[in-house]
């Protein structure tokens, strides 16, 4: 749940920074038209109208691209993104916020693959061409955390509070990374003022559903189980069509309270909500061969299989599934 620079819901801090698009939406181009759909949220014709733009060699073909790319990458098709993102990232005459946003794209992407000295890469190159982008310090810190480089994640989320002191992702992004620092070194004391730091965050943001979401994590973790189920409840309630959340309340009913049925029923709204979501099949995958429903853990696994994103990730999941035959 850190690391999902790419899902859709909750317009993210770079979309909400203008992407260095084009400052007037006038005009009839396929750019401008894509714009347009995206504010109707007829999403199924952004692509085709910005490969218009791009073809055409369009006033508007770096924001085309980069629009484009965006799309790929939410339904999941990095391999067509990647030569968009590219393509904007050389071109040194473009808007330099334009090319700090695909460098967080492809940056993210990179992240999402497990290829971290190139997401690293790529997020460097973004703190050097535009250095006071707050998005830039966000999400290099969320690769920070998933490599256990907390006083870095630390930092790189204070720089972006700094420049964006609104932002909720980060304030919860960064008690989240202090709480797990102070939980893998046994220190009661930070944990407790972690703990505190979230209680802050949720009270200032009440409308950030992360915060809730972390918190509910890391009162798992301390065991205050109802206290999270509230949390996730609080989730869903600001977010009813994130589907990871119902994941999590689904395990979280496993280690609870062990009823597998609630957490089942969970994980199948999830799945009812976002067909696309592979922590759903995974995770439900896991709890069949747990039943000693092999056939149905398969299944579930095949599928998640059919969404990974990285081969590192479909490694993993092939494990699962041979060793449920």
């Amino acid at each position: 749940i850190i690391s999902q620079p790419l899902q859709k819901g909750e317009k993210k801090d770079e979309d909400r920074d203008k992407e260095g698009e084009a400052a007037e939406v006038t005009g009839s181009s396929g750019y401008l038209k894509a714009k347009q759909y995206m504010e109707e949220e007829n999403y199924d014709k952004i692509i085709s109208e910005c490969t218009k733009e791009i073809e055409s060699g369009g006033r508007y073909t770096a924001e085309a691209l980069l629009l484009r790319a965006t799309f790929y990458l939410l339904i999941g098709n990095a391999t067509a993104a990647q030569p968009d993102l590219d393509r904007v990232i050389n071109m040194h005459d473009a808007n330099v916020k334009l090319r700090a946003n695909a460098l967080i794209k492809r940056g993210s992407m990179y992240m999402q693959q497990q290829q971290p000295m190139l997401s690293t890469q790529d997020f460097n190159m973004a703190a050097e061409i535009d250095t006071r982008n707050p998005d830039v310090y966000h999400h290099r810190g969320q690769l920070k955390i998933l490599l256990d480089q907390v006083d870095e994640a630390v930092g790189d989320f204070d720089e972006c509070i700094l420049l964006r002191p609104d932002s909720a992702l980060a304030q919860a992004q960064k008690c989240f990374a202090l709480y797990r620092q102070a939980y893998t070194g046994n220190n009661p004391s930070q944990v407790q003022t972690a703990m505190d730091g979230f209680e802050d965050v949720i009270r200032r943001f009440p409308k950030c559903a992360e915060g809730y979401a972390l918190y509910a994590q890391a009162l798992t973790d301390q065991q205050q189980f109802g206290k999270a189920d509230e949390m996730y409840d609080k989730c869903i309630e600001l977010e009813p069509d994130n589907a990871t959340t119902y994941v999590h309340k689904g395990l979280l009913q496993l280690q609870w309270k062990q009823d597998l049925d609630l957490g089942l029923e969970l994980i199948s709204k999830a799945i009812e909500i976002d067909n696309k979501c592979d922590f759903a099949y995974e995770t439900m995958g896991t709890i069949e061969v747990q039943r000693g429903n092999l056939d149905k853990a398969i299944e579930m696994f095949n599928k998640a299989i059919n969404l990974a994103k990285s081969e590192m990730e479909m490694a993993h999941l092939y494990s699962l599934c041979d060793a449920a035959y």
